[in-house]
């Protein structure tokens, strides 16, 4: 049943991704939702914009590839001076959160749009 479910995802993917014409600027984020085990995405053609979330291509992403996605596009840290116990400075990524919490509790509206981009982007490119 799940291979059935991941094969609708990806056909429903790829006809929103042909209906916009392969332009991935034109497919939005309409809303999104996290759960312990899940980011579902509730994707849109910005040009037929839809009226009910249920017309969305919905798609569910496991939370620990959405913590990968995170990681590794640096969104949970910034570079700055980090200091040793023996009193030295260096420059180096001060990571502000394990990625999951740092979405829940410290990204700010502005970041968690960037995150979500990023999450959207990666889906489009990635086969």
């Amino acid at each position: 049943m799940a291979t059935l479910t991941l094969q609708k995802t990806n056909i429903d993917l790829l006809s929103l991704f042909c209906s916009a014409n392969f332009d991935k600027n034109r497919i939005s984020v309409a809303d999104w939702e996290l759960s312990e085990n899940f980011l579902t995405l509730f994707l849109e053609d910005i040009k037929q914009p839809v009226t009910d979330l249920s017309e969305c291509v919905l798609f569910k992403l496991p939370v620990s590839r959405f913590a990968q996605i995170i990681t590794s596009n640096e969104l949970n840290c910034y570079e700055g001076t980090l200091y040793s116990e023996s009193g030295r400075t260096y420059d180096g990524m001060v990571v502000i959160n394990e990625p999951i919490k740092w979405f829940k509790h410290d990204a700010t509206p502005d970041e968690l749009k960037q995150a979500i981009e990023v999450v959207k982007n990666s889906l489009l490119i990635k086969p």
